[in-house]
């Protein structure tokens, strides 16, 4: 159901100019695991937000998380040439085709949070309002960026790789979690508890991205790997090594399991967060370090 909504999210291609229509319809023909999607809806039907309200979020933030990716992609920022399997939608229409396709998305991903929460009271929409601008803003998904785009090189430190991660990649999963709490009926300590999960998941995740981009080939993870090292971006694995990483990894995951546990209620309300976990890459297993 969420699948559709996404493809059909954006209305009639024939209103659209034919280059914008194409490189839209080629990402949203491709709309990935949809994990934060997935997760977002099952949240806020949880706390209590109609199912209309909780789809129009859920594709909210996937349409601007694909929209990130675009912008990721392009020669300007990682100069990658394949995502989700496919070519990358600059290589296929062109770079100023992609932005224009990029903003469209996060135009309309605006709209759909907007009208997720036009049921809400006031307080807790100008709660909402403040949560999106400090995840998605210039302290947020943007500032990550940015700090991502700067040069490494040589000059990484553990610490400093994993401030952007939270920036990068922490900061969605942060709305993903929380903002359906804030516009439903979510209490302070669920809240609060869904902040902390979802920074660890996300640090948890950009741990393995790290390990799949030096690791795992183009074929195997879906994107272009090796970008990081040819870049100079941030990368836990180059700032601290292999082992040093799985054990983050780990770390991570556990730490998150504690917060999962944490959270009030018995353990299959909150079976969706589940979906969130995300895995050892493939091929690392055996480099985990034994304890002791």
């Amino acid at each position: 159901m969420l699948e559709e909504y996404f493809a059909a999210g954006l209305g009639r291609a024939g209103q659209m100019e034919p280059r914008l229509a194409a490189a839209l319809g080629d990402v949203l023909a491709r709309p990935g695991s949809m994990l934060r999607a997935t997760t977002s809806y099952l949240v806020a039907c949880e706390m209590g937000m109609t199912e209309a309200a909780a789809r129009a979020l859920a594709c909210g933030i996937e349409y601007l998380h694909t929209a990130s990716l675009v912008f990721d992609d392009l020669p300007a920022m990682d100069d990658a040439r394949t995502r989700r399997g496919a070519a990358c939608v600059h290589v296929v229409h062109g770079e100023a085709t992609a932005m224009l396709a990029a903003l469209a998305l996060i135009n309309r991903g605006y709209a759909m949070l907007w009208q997720s929460q036009r049921d809400a009271d006031a307080r807790r929409q100008e709660l909402a309002g403040q949560w999106v601008d400090a995840r998605l803003g210039i302290g947020g998904v943007i500032g990550g960026q940015a700090y991502d785009l700067r040069g490494w090189r040589a000059e990484q430190s553990a610490s400093e790789v994993s401030e952007v991660a939270a920036r990068k990649t922490g900061e969605l999963l942060r709305l993903t979690l929380v903002l359906p709490a804030i516009i439903g009926r979510g209490n302070a300590r669920e809240i609060r508890l869904l902040d902390r999960l979802a920074l660890l998941r996300g640090l948890a995740y950009q741990t393995a991205d790290d390990l799949k981009d030096v690791h795992m080939s183009d074929l195997s993870h879906g994107k272009t790997g090796g970008r990081d090292a040819e870049l100079g971006r941030p990368n836990l694995v180059a700032a601290e090594g292999v082992d040093a990483t799985l054990r983050r990894f780990q770390r991570l995951q556990e730490m998150g399991d504690r917060v999962v546990a944490a959270l009030p209620g018995p353990p299959e309300r909150w079976g969706m967060l589940d979906l969130l976990r995300v895995p050892l890459p493939q091929g690392s297993l055996a480099r985990v370090p034994v304890a002791g």
